[in-house]
């Protein structure tokens, strides 16, 4: 696997040349410091591009173009990761030992900045029929989210611990957030968007590297502007007693999440041996502490998980509950922290952890779509690569896991149980 990167003055390309995958992945990346205002307005402006363009009037008029370059797929996707938020698309397709065209490679890849670059727009505003069918998809998607307990009561904690962290903050945004944008002015953010983000494009595959450089710099050319990358890191404030809050909902079970700040942990730690602190916590299923405290030794819940949010510092804990438990679920809860900060586990289930998460990693190099994300993280946070993180995991020990259990403090306790009223789930 070969990595090399090109600056091209207003963006940057990186290449992984690998001969292991039958197909090639490229995302064109833009990123920026998150903005609340701006996600949902982004992530329209995502939607809306790969939905249409001057070129391709309709959905299936793209769908039918992609068909014709054997069966590709482009799409877009927002994210926010810490403190950036980005705006990415991407194109899947045959690698060109497969295809036997002469300008497959060309024509494949100067696709999405045809689309990119040729919005459907006249008069400075984008087509109104596309505009409602977009806006209407992410309404629904909006409408959706309520008839989730665990989502919900995922976004009312961390708004409850911090409304205006930008952890707390949603990518989507709200039905009004949605309903104040219009043709024009979603225009203007095509321009900001292109104008004043960093840009980078990964690709992944079995190609000529340098062929492949040659057709995106012909193709792509209206950068301007090229920024300091935002940092990542969410500045979380710690709480010397946790805020609690209690709110009802018309869900049949309740669900308990708590917040945990991490502080003071160095990279290594937070890399690599908090995963594995978080895997015996909650993440590593029927053998984790959560798991056999809460459910299988009480019987208290239906369902229990730890999030681990590494740019946020923050590890989350969430249960589903009858309301009846909830107060013997938290006081479990703390008591699986406890131990684990007192080192409370064999060296048995340490080594277990330490092995699936390698195993896990093993099938991530196997995947095209991890590999090209390890190497996202990489440029944008120095996150090691998949092979040296095999190996650091294999020297965590108990003490790394002691001061992963000793970083954290209890920040929020959110609850959403069942209101009298409620009768549906």
């Amino acid at each position: 696997m070969e990595y090399r990167k090109f600056d091209c003055n207003s963006y940057n390309i990186h290449t992984i040349k690998t001969d292991k995958f039958k197909t090639v992945r490229m995302e064109i990346m833009f990123s920026r410091e998150v903005d609340k205002k701006e996600m949902p307005i982004f992530s329209f402006l995502s939607d809306i591009l790969t939905d249409c363009s001057k070129d391709y009037n309709r959905r299936k008029d793209m769908a039918i173009k992609l068909e014709e370059l054997y069966k590709a797929n482009f799409f877009g996707t927002t994210n926010k990761i810490g403190n950036m938020f980005s705006v990415s698309f991407i194109l899947d397709f045959i690698a060109p030992e497969f295809i036997n065209e002469k300008d497959y490679l060309e024509n494949v890849l100067a696709f999405p900045f045809k689309v990119i670059n040729n919005p459907k727009v006249k008069n400075n505003e984008f087509d109104l029929t596309n505009f409602n069918i977009v806006k209407r998809r992410i309404l629904d998607s909006i409408d959706s989210i309520k008839e989730s307990s665990d989502r919900l009561a995922m976004i009312n904690a961390l708004k409850t611990m911090d409304e205006n962290s930008p952890s707390s903050y949603r990518v989507i945004g709200t039905k009004e957030d949605i309903n104040n944008i219009t043709p024009s002015n979603l225009y203007d953010y095509y321009h900001k968007l292109l104008n004043t983000s960093n840009c980078d494009i990964f690709i992944i595959g079995n190609l000529n590297m340098d062929e492949a450089v040659k057709i995106i710099k012909d193709n792509f050319k209206n950068r301007v502007i090229k920024l300091n990358r935002p940092v990542l890191l969410v500045d979380n404030k710690t709480r010397k007693k946790p805020i609690r809050k209690v709110d009802k909902c018309n869900f049949i079970q309740s669900t308990l999440v708590m917040i945990y700040n991490i502080k003071g942990l160095d990279k290594n730690l937070k890399n690599i041996a908090f995963h594995v602190f978080n895997y015996l916590l909650g993440s590593g299923g029927i053998t984790s502490k959560l798991y056999q405290k809460l459910r299988t030794d009480n019987s208290l819940c239906y369902g229990v998980r730890s999030i681990y949010l590494r740019n946020d510092e923050l590890l989350i804990i969430e249960v589903s509950l009858d309301e009846s438990n909830i107060s013997l679920a938290e006081k479990l809860i703390k008591k699986c922290i406890k131990e684990m900060i007192n080192g409370d586990y064999t060296e048995e289930l340490l080594n277990d952890a330490k092995r699936n998460l390698i195993v896990s990693l093993k099938m991530s190099s196997d995947n095209n779509i991890a590999v090209l994300n390890n190497f996202v993280f990489n440029v944008f946070d120095n996150l090691p690569l998949l092979d040296e993180r095999k190996e650091l995991l294999q020297q965590i020990n108990k003490d790394d896991l002691i001061k992963c259990g000793k970083s954290l403090s209890l920040n929020t306790i959110y609850i959403q149980k069942r209101g009298d009223d409620s009768g549906r789930n």
